[in-house]
Parts: structure tokens; C-alpha cells; sequence
């Protein structure tokens, strides 16, 4: 799925949560830290251009940053370990879970599928490319009628507090 899209799912889940915008950094670094990087050098650099960048011009590094930041096993180690140091269970981290959970329906083998049981396999699941007209379509349609709800929702409970307050 798309970055832009990653943010506004893990706000929609994690919206009634204190922690909401750590929860949506969570979702979004991922990517973020694999094809992120590469779109601010390249935008720094002048290389900027539309569309997905084609496989062989992508830097070594991004596929073992992509690995690491797609993968079920390092977000457990990673979430075992925090706990482990700080004796507390760092929820917001799980936006970081349910990117990969998203993540592995919708890419396909044609770009970047989605690893997530690196290192252990290197089973990939072929999933309907997040890039698909009609599945970005439905996407979003999804988004805006959830975030429509969220809206329905803040209104309806201001509007029952105001009530009361009179």
C-alpha cells in the first residue's frame, strides 16, 4: 500500500488512542525508511520523476532496509526487546505490525512483495498491487467513508456534551 494511505489507515485504527500520532509515525516508517530515504535523495539530488523507480535503479541497501522494515520477525524482536528494557508494552509500535499485515494482500510479485517472514523464509505472498485503479479506488472509497464515521462520531459526542453542559 502506499505510504500516504499506511498514515491514514493507522490513524483510523488507532484514533481514539492518546497516543494516535505515535501510533500513525509507526505505520508510516516502514516505508519511510526504505523508499523514503531514496525519495528525499533523489529529490535533493534533482532525479525526482513519477512513478515507481524502476528495480535496477534502486541503491543495494534499500532491499535489505526493505526486508528488515517488512518483516513479522524483526517487528517482534524489536517490540520483545523494548518491553524487555523498559517494562512496558509499546503499543503504538503495533501501527508498525498492521503495516506489514496490509502490506501482504496488496503487493504483488511484480514490485516489491511483501517479506514478511524474513529471515526465517523467503515466502512471499502474491498479493493485488496496492497501484491497481480499482483497488486504489476502493481504498480510499474505504478511508473516506471511515473517516467520515470518525467525523459523524466527534460531532455527535460534542454535541451530547454541549447538551448536558446547559
Amino acid at each position: 500500500m502506499d505510504i500516504f494511505a499506511h498514515g491514514l489507515w493507522s490513524y483510523a485504527i488507532f484514533h481514539k488512542k492518546k497516543y494516535v500520532w505515535l501510533a500513525t509515525l509507526f505505520g508510516l516508517l516502514p516505508d519511510f525508511l526504505s523508499f523514503g530515504i531514496v525519495f528525499a535523495m533523489n529529490l535533493v539530488n534533482g532525479n525526482f520523476h513519477s512513478g515507481p523507480p524502476a528495480i535496477n535503479s534502486l541503491p543495494e541497501w534499500l532491499f535489505a532496509a526493505y526486508n528488515m522494515t517488512h518483516s513479522f520477525v524483526v517487528f517482534f524482536i524489536a517490540f520483545v526487546l523494548i518491553y524487555a528494557f523498559t517494562k512496558k508494552w509499546l503499543w503504538p509500535l503495533t501501527a508498525w505490525g498492521t503495516h506489514i499485515l496490509i502490506d501482504i494482500p496488496t503487493h504483488s510479485f511484480r514490485y516489491f512483495p511483501t517479506p514478511f517472514l524474513w529471515p526465517l523464509s523467503d515466502y512471499k505472498f502474491n498479493g493485488i498491487s496496492w497501484s491497481t485503479p480499482w483497488f486504489m479506488l476502493v481504498n480510499y472509497s474505504a478511508l473516506m467513508i471511515i473517516f467520515l464515521l470518525i467525523a459523524h462520531n466527534r460531532a455527535k459526542k460534542k454535541r451530547h456534551i454541549t447538551k448536558f453542559k446547559k
